[in-house]
């Protein structure tokens, strides 16, 4: 049986070893030998009972060497020391005897030793100890030329002082260093030191006096009243609904953005550029094409009696791309049974494709258009020199292309006011496009028309960047045409508001009113915008481009402000609905099927067309598209635009780039701070905890907030813990009589 040791709380524990290991104990220092305890406790009688704590860590102290310390020393001849350890009746200058030597000073002396203190002399006795001291010794460091320290042994500077010269009591205090200065003078006294030390700093340039740095009243009013008003204008335009057709309130005049710059006179130096810049028209074999077009008649004739229809040719019409034949059907033939045959015909014909127009408005015919075997380019040069062009007196006259018959056909964009173009990759929707914008150029001056290009594609437009007519460079990023497209409406709203004033209902009844009173500088221009591919900016702002085109297509057009949007296909997506009800222009280049041509124009049609300018148009109020042939522009396009360049040069109404940045900083910013901003106003002081109080925030929130303060000099800057300096009152905020 193994041994009991009892119940287990009476059993002895063994102690465990200590986890870390302990200091050592601290040894009590034994008094040195030839040191009484009385000399401790009479200085400090604690130090008695005290251990040093270089004996208690068991190390001693370091040994300081003070004579290689003063060896070391070096000393710059251009300035003069003034030596003092704190001690009165310390001599530490030691006069010579009269055989020269130098008395050891007690810097010479060896180390640890104490120096002792002379006895202050006595009034009888001073004027001796002051012929005594002839001259003042110090040790100093000699420089070689060289600037370093040389290793010739330290001599003294000596010079002798007249006994009227020195203070006595500064001759028993304080040592003087008597080295030359630049001017080789040495000062003898403190007086004549003070005396250069003064004029020293009277010769010195006197710093200029600290400006005030609270800004100015007027300037801080401004910016107060211009942030309020951007950041309203900003937060109502993302919260309109443009959609609806009924009235809308019209922002104020602060809100309306940047304000266009005055437009300079016509003068007489502007010129229209000459129609020699553009190239000739093409000559067609009309040979050639007559005998083509009888054999295509002899074929159609044939293939009609062969599907047993009762028509024939009448007539024939030779176009630029196609040529239009006419159907004569007899009496009880349908309609339908033409149509129907369009694959048949095109058989018959060995034609690439063709189209069929039942019937042809304003006729009692069938008309078919087949291709032509080589068609004629149709040159811009031959539609501006037509009298339908240059006698047309709007300024807003664009030319569009030639007909079936060959004529020239123009349009008013005035009349449009708003053009939707859309077809497929590749068939001709740019080239349209700059054949608009240099008609413009053709007919109007910078001071009638001004026109605003978008062009994501960024190639496109690129060549009429510089010219007089823009109102901005030519816009590429998709945030700037946001932007740009901002600052039209916000145009739009400040001309109605003008044109409400003046009681005129349109922007030519307005201009005819500011010319009739005299004030020329009043006219304002047209605005033409051209946005060349709508769907890649759909892609980044689609909600705030929609917007801003559905407010300009349902109100510009009284404003005199018109736009031109092309674009693939206008699917819903990229255009609603809304949108294209308020866009009665369309054009519609070849598509790809029959949806899309119903998409464009509302009837089909440009899934048959054959490309290259080939193009269907519907006019304002039209219920039948035409077809016509679009104006080919390309290297003479440069030569165009560099005339108009020498013209007059470009006057930017604002900068895209900027109009970002400012939107930028506005989202970026904390949505309280229009409400701080007419707080602070009515406060004389203001700080972090007041705002936190406030407006029930945290520390950090409001700390950014009076960060944003200051930076905009509406606050002064932090002056220790004391409330900041409001510089904004509640006059400088905007009334209700500015915003009417």
């Amino acid at each position: 049986m193994a041994h009991y040791d009892g119940p287990v709380f009476h059993r002895q524990q063994t102690t465990k070893p200590a986890a870390y290991p302990l200091p050592p104990r601290r040894l009590r220092q034994h008094e040195p030998a030839g040191k009484s305890p009385q000399d401790d406790l009479a200085v400090a009688p604690l130090d008695a009972l005290a251990t040093p704590d270089s004996v208690a860590w068991q190390r001693q102290g370091d040994t300081v060497d003070y004579a290689q310390i003063v060896q070391q020393l070096t000393v710059d001849p251009a300035r003069l020391y003034i030596l003092d350890d704190g001690r009165p009746g310390v001599d530490w200058a030691q006069p010579e005897t009269e055989s020269g030597e130098e008395v050891q000073t007690s810097a010479s002396a060896e180390v640890g030793q104490p120096v002792a203190e002379p006895d202050r002399p006595t009034t009888a006795d001073s004027a001796a100890n002051v012929e005594s001291v002839k001259s003042v010794s110090v040790r100093a460091a000699a420089h070689d030329s060289s600037g370093e320290a040389s290793k010739q042994p330290i001599r003294s500077a000596t010079r002798d002082v007249a006994p009227e010269e020195v203070d006595r009591e500064l001759a028993q205090t304080t040592p003087l260093v008597q080295i030359k200065d630049a001017d080789g003078r040495v000062p003898a006294t403190v007086s004549e030191l003070l005396t250069d030390h003064q004029a020293a700093r009277q010769a010195a340039p006197k710093p200029q006096r600290r400006l005030s740095t609270r800004p100015d009243p007027r300037a801080v009013a401004s910016s107060v009243r211009t942030f309020l008003a951007t950041h309203q204008a900003v937060h109502s335009a993302k919260g309109a609904t443009p959609r609806t057709d009924g009235p809308t309130a019209r922002p104020t005049a602060t809100e309306a953005g940047p304000k266009p710059a005055k437009q300079p006179a016509v003068t007489a130096a502007y010129q229209l550029p000459p129609l020699s810049l553009l190239k000739e028209p093409v000559q067609a074999d009309t040979a050639a094409q007559r005998a083509w077009v009888a054999k295509q008649t002899e074929q159609l004739d044939a293939a009609l009696a062969n599907f047993h229809v009762d028509a024939h040719v009448v007539t024939s019409t030779v176009g630029p791309t196609v040529t239009q034949y006419q159907l004569k059907l007899a009496p009880g033939v349908k309609v339908s049974k033409i149509t129907h045959l369009q694959d048949d015909l095109k058989l018959a014909l060995a034609a690439r494709d063709i189209r069929i127009e039942a019937p042809i408005p304003g006729h009692s015919t069938v008309g078919i258009e087949v291709p032509n075997v080589k068609p004629r380019p149709v040159m811009l040069k031959e539609i501006l020199a037509a009298p339908a062009f240059r006698e047309a007196k709007s300024p807003l006259t664009v030319a569009l292309g030639v007909n079936l018959f060959g004529q020239p056909v123009v349009a008013n964009l005035a009349k449009m006011p708003h053009g939707l173009i859309a077809g497929a990759t590749g068939a001709g929707k740019s080239v349209f496009i700059n054949s608009l914008i240099t008609s413009l150029l053709y007919k109007a001056t910078p001071q009638q028309v001004r026109l605003l290009l978008i062009d994501p594609k960024a190639v496109e437009l690129a060549v009429y960047d510089g010219l007089p007519h823009l109102v901005a460079p030519v816009v590429s990023d998709p945030k700037s045409a946001s932007a740009a497209l901002k600052w039209v409406v916000d145009e739009m709203e400040r001309r109605y508001e003008k044109m409400a004033a003046a009681h005129a209902r349109s922007l030519a009844q307005f201009n005819a009113l500011a010319r009739a009173h005299g004030k020329d500088s009043q006219v304002m221009p047209s605005i033409v915008v051209i946005i060349d591919e709508l769907a890649d900016l759909m892609l980044v702002a689609a909600s705030e481009i929609q917007d801003y085109i559905a407010r300009i297509t349902a109100k510009a057009r009284a404003a005199g402000i018109h736009l031109i949007v092309a674009t693939q296909r206008p699917s819903v997506d990229v255009i609603t609905g809304t949108i294209k009800n308020n866009i009665p222009t369309r054009i519609a280049f070849m598509v790809a099927s029959q949806v899309d041509s119903r998409t464009i124009i509302d009837h089909a049609g440009a899934e048959n067309l054959l490309g290259r300018g080939d193009m269907l148009y519907l006019g304002n109020g039209a219920s039948q598209p035409v077809r016509l042939q679009g104006a080919f522009i390309d290297s003479e396009l440069e030569q165009v635009t560099d005339f108009v360049r020498r013209q007059q040069p470009a006057q930017y109404l604002f900068d895209p780039h900027q109009l970002v940045k400012k939107a930028q900083a506005i989202e970026a910013q904390d949505e309280l701070f229009p409400q701080v901003l007419k707080y602070v106003a009515t406060v004389e002081t203001i700080s972090t905890s007041a705002l936190q109080r406030q407006f029930s925030i945290g520390y950090n929130r409001a700390a950014k907030l009076i960060d944003e303060l200051t930076d905009r000099h509406y606050i002064a800057a932090q002056n220790g813990a004391k409330p900041r300096d409001v510089y904004i009152n509640k006059e400088d905020l905007p009334t209700p009589q500015d915003a009417d």
